[in-house]
């Protein structure tokens, strides 16, 4: 599986937008079948969707060991100001 840390460090260091999907998301199994399928279908290389499909897989595995951890997740209070003050008030 790939390194998920040295991607998401890259698009800080690069700045390159990214998009985290925690574990502890209810809508990450979803999220990720979804991308999984649009990945298949749009010719993705059968590593990255093997890759992808592992992701998928420890998602599930947690879930399932740790439901008491799995939330509908929203923004805290800092969360929200923060995205204010950064995109503006229209975001």
């Amino acid at each position: 599986m790939k390194d998920q840390r040295a991607i998401l460090k890259k698009c800080i260091l690069e700045d390159i937008p990214a998009f985290v999907i925690a574990g502890d998301d209810s809508f990450a199994i979803p999220a990720l079948k979804s991308y999984l399928n649009t990945a298949k279908k749009n010719g993705a290389s059968q590593d990255f969707l093997d890759d992808m499909a592992l992701v998928l897989e420890e998602m599930q595995v947690f879930q399932k060991m740790e439901p008491e951890k799995v939330k509908t997740p929203k923004l805290k209070e800092h969360e929200i100001e923060s995205s204010k003050r950064n995109y503006g008030t229209n975001h």
